[in-house]
């Protein structure tokens, strides 16, 4: 293990301290999440810029008045220009966010599985007890379980559509992906569903 330190901004370190009491997560395990992130955003760009640089783009030829690069005459050992990109922007293929479905709480479900304190653990626990009861799970019916700090306090979350809704996304600092809604049900997102298996019996 190495130790690196960061300075950053006082305010900064104030609200990223409250932000580590309120999720109970480790600022280590934080910081090394984050540069895993990191250098792998990094990497990926470098290997977009090397594959990018192989082939150097050739310069276009200056826009004239007349006829189009299509109609006009080229003089002998010109290179014709590049094509134009006509489809909508929308439509253009984009280098992947590496952020966007990087199924960050695969790294994080074991923690979450530890600390039954947590509301990212009775959140899951709240899921799955109502999976066994029910089958499928609704929104309304997890909101529910999770809001009844008398009849099942071990799954009682305050401000439960915040924490849950930190959960259904991975990018900025969302907790991680871990569910999908479709017509009001609510079901665990693919890419982490063999992680939270591993786990299922420390939620239940």
């Amino acid at each position: 293990m190495k130790q690196i330190t960061f300075m950053i901004d006082d305010r900064l370190a104030e609200k990223f301290e409250i932000a580590l009491k309120l999720t109970g997560d480790s600022g280590d395990a934080v910081a090394e999440e984050f540069i895993r992130g990191y250098l792998g955003k990094a990497f990926a760009q470098a290997a977009d810029d090397v594959r990018g640089g192989a082939e150097p783009e050739q310069p276009r030829e200056p826009q004239r008045h007349g006829p189009t690069h299509e109609s006009a005459p080229r003089r002998s050992g010109t290179t014709a220009p590049p094509p134009v990109f006509s489809r909508p922007d929308h439509e253009r293929p984009q280098r992947p966010d590496f952020f966007s479905e990087w199924g960050k709480a695969i790294h994080r479900i074991p923690r979450w599985a530890r600390n039954p304190q947590q509301n990212n653990h009775k959140i899951l626990k709240a899921f799955l007890e109502l999976q066994q009861e029910l089958g499928r799970v609704t929104l309304e019916a997890l909101r529910k379980r999770c809001s009844d700090p008398v009849g099942h306090p071990e799954t009682y979350v305050p401000h439960f559509d915040n924490n849950y809704a930190q959960m259904k996304f991975d990018n900025g600092n969302s907790h991680g992906k871990v569910f999908e809604e479709e017509g009001g049900y609510v079901t665990i997102w693919d890419r982490i569903s063999e992680t939270l298996l591993r786990y299922r019996d420390y939620f239940l």
